[in-house]
């Protein structure tokens, strides 16, 4: 999307913001949080501590304040110790819930509140689902709503810092006494609003920019993503931008600006969706940018409908202003560098724009359908199977040939985590080493049934070590063990093979030995397994026979003189001693002695 020339630039900074003002609180109708002066309905769920809770008790009782907010959300987590405090304060004359939109990591959740379960006063719901969020319309972490005891909601307050902690203290203690609000009190808002991406859906993508508007703040403006490091936004008249990388799963972005004395804070939470894994979704809607509304927000800076000139040289040069960073690696793909981009999507698609032209590996396929014969053998690779081309490949550009998002056994990793241990062992196959795991296995389709391996037993293996190679080699690689032991890999015959021996990938052993203790290891299990058993013990009688005919000839062994076997060695041993001593003295005779001393 091409910026809009200079010559118009004169006086359209004040009307875009009024532009982006308007529509955002023309938005905030149908997105905001519930109406003030709206009853509510109650809701049961689940503690953290796998309780179940109802409102039935406190609603139209006692007035309420939930508490909408995640663990990475850092003023989130500040205003539960002030939670606690007005809990206390209280008493039964004001009920708070808890409630956390933290919709995957669930054990972590858990595991951080038990932390001080001591002191938590309050019940803190798990709203997986995003239901009770739903109800309450909650666009953005964290949100306060206040309930009076008729049931009605009487205030929003979205953000924690110092000056909306005193305001909520002061209104939570009106409604309590049965005061009524003025009207800058029942919306306690954000001075700043986040335009892009939308709060509770999910996306596909690496990478999202974080827009907003900054609403006449001068910030500077700081994006921290899951509690993280904070990230500078670049401000742009009177929006600011920032594009950040985006985890698998839950990602909380959160903004923080200065605000008088205090910093406040607005925040969002996206998902990103892996395409792959079981139970790893959520029912997010799709972040889709480039919808009518949307685009009227950018409208003000940004051409979103290029000339019909541009349409014929394929748009490239205006989704680079926005878009350009997917092309800035080494490997770019073929269409995009001579304005490719309608290649792939269709900038007539209604009412979502530039939608893809096909789905999955149907759309590759268009131009690649001189390998689709390769994807359909008998065994195929999951996410090739599935169409999911772009888990591998970046369909725009990346640091790897064939845009592969990562080095090979990084992306093999990523999904056979069970090799990370293993290749970090000792002694490490060269391929491995090398992250060629293609040298092995196909990564897209096999005939072979056993891990898309590109050969099959001996014929892979020669495929590096030529038989030229091997034929000083004399130890069997086929064929039944002499013994079976433990620890030794036989195939599915129960016959040797080169994987009997070495390891494939990693060994701790030399040689990527299998066996602990490497060769010699393996040989002596082998002469244990086939050596004789040893004879079976004598019968009882047969021993204390034994026993009987050894002390006799114990007796018997008195020699004619009367002495012992063991007096004769006594004897023997005295003399051993005599004959060391006197051949002792003779060696200290045989010295030579020195020279007499000199008289001065």
């Amino acid at each position: 999307m091409l910026p809009r020339k200079s010559s118009r630039s004169g006086g359209f900074r004040a009307g875009v913001a009024a532009l982006v003002l308007a529509l955002f609180f023309c938005a905030a109708t149908s997105c905001a949080a519930a109406d003030t002066g709206a009853k509510i309905e109650s809701f049961k769920g689940w503690t953290y501590t796998n309780d179940e809770f109802s409102l039935d008790p406190y609603l139209g009782k006692v007035p309420i304040v939930l508490d909408f907010g995640s663990i990475y959300c850092s003023t989130c987590v500040q205003s539960i110790p002030h939670l606690i405090v007005l809990q206390e304060q209280y008493g039964s004359k004001v009920k708070i819930v808890g409630v956390n939109l933290d919709t995957s990591g669930i054990g972590r959740v858990k595991k951080f509140f038990s932390a001080f379960s001591g002191a938590l006063n309050f019940p803190i719901l798990l709203d997986k689902s995003l239901a009770i969020a739903n109800q309450f319309n909650v666009i953005t972490l964290p949100t306060y709503i206040i309930i009076d005891k008729d049931g009605k909601i009487v205030s929003t307050i979205v953000g924690y810092d110092e000056e909306n902690r005193a305001k909520m203290d002061s209104i939570i203690d009106k409604v309590i006494k049965g005061e009524s609000l003025a009207a800058a009190e029942t919306k306690v808002g954000s001075e700043i609003a986040v335009l892009s991406p939308s709060n509770f859906t999910m996306t596909y993508q690496s990478n999202m920019w974080v827009v907003g508007s900054a609403n006449g703040n001068k910030g500077p403006f700081t994006v921290k993503l899951n509690g993280g490091s904070p990230k500078t936004a670049k401000i742009n008249g009177d929006s600011f931008q920032v594009r950040i990388p985006l985890c698998y799963g839950s990602n909380f972005i959160e903004v923080s600006y200065p605000k008088g004395d205090v910093t406040g804070t607005q925040a969002v939470v996206l998902f990103r969706d892996p395409r792959m894994g079981e139970g790893s979704g959520v029912n997010f809607p799709e972040y889709k940018l480039h919808m009518p509304e949307k685009e009227k927000v950018c409208a003000g800076c940004h051409e979103m409908a290029p000339n019909p000139e541009e349409a014929k040289a394929g748009m490239s040069t205006s989704c680079q202003t926005c878009h350009g960073y997917q092309t800035e690696e080494k490997f770019v793909h073929g269409p995009i560098p001579v304005g490719g981009c309608p290649a792939c999507h269709d900038f007539n698609s209604k009412p979502h724009r530039y939608t893809l032209t096909d789905e999955g590996s149907e759309l590759c396929f268009t131009c690649h359908g001189d390998v689709k014969a390769k994807f359909q053998r008998d065994t195929v690779h999951g996410p090739v199977a599935m169409g999911l081309c772009a888990v591998c490949h970046n369909p725009h550009s990346a640091p790897y040939k064939f845009q592969l998002r990562a080095s090979q056994a990084s992306l093999c990793i990523s999904c056979h985590e069970d090799m990370r241990e293993k290749v970090g062992k000792f002694v490490v196959h060269k391929p491995v080493a090398q992250e060629q795991c293609t040298n092995c296995h196909d990564p897209h389709s096999s005939d072979n049934p056993e891990y898309f391996l590109v050969g099959s037993g001996e014929k892979l293996c020669f495929k590096c070590h030529t038989q030229d190679k091997m034929a000083r080699h004399s130890h069997p690689t086929s064929g039944p063990p002499p013994a079976k032991i433990d620890g030794m890999p036989l195939d599915k015959k129960g016959e040797l093979n080169c994987k009997s021996c070495h390891d494939p990938h990693a060994s701790d052993e030399a040689r990527l030995t299998t066996f602990k203790g490497g060769c010699n290891g393996c040989h002596d299990a082998l002469k244990k397994a086939l050596a004789p058993p040893p004879p079976p013990p004598p019968a009882e009688g047969e021993a204390g026979a034994a026993t009987g005919n050894a002390s006799e000839q114990d007796v018997s062994g008195a020699g004619e003189d009367g002495q012992t076997g063991d007096e004769e060695v006594t004897d023997d041993s005295q003399a051993d001693e005599e004959e060391a001593a006197a051949e002792e003295e003779q060696q200290q005779r045989a010295k030579p002695k020195p020279p007499p001393r000199r008289r001065r």
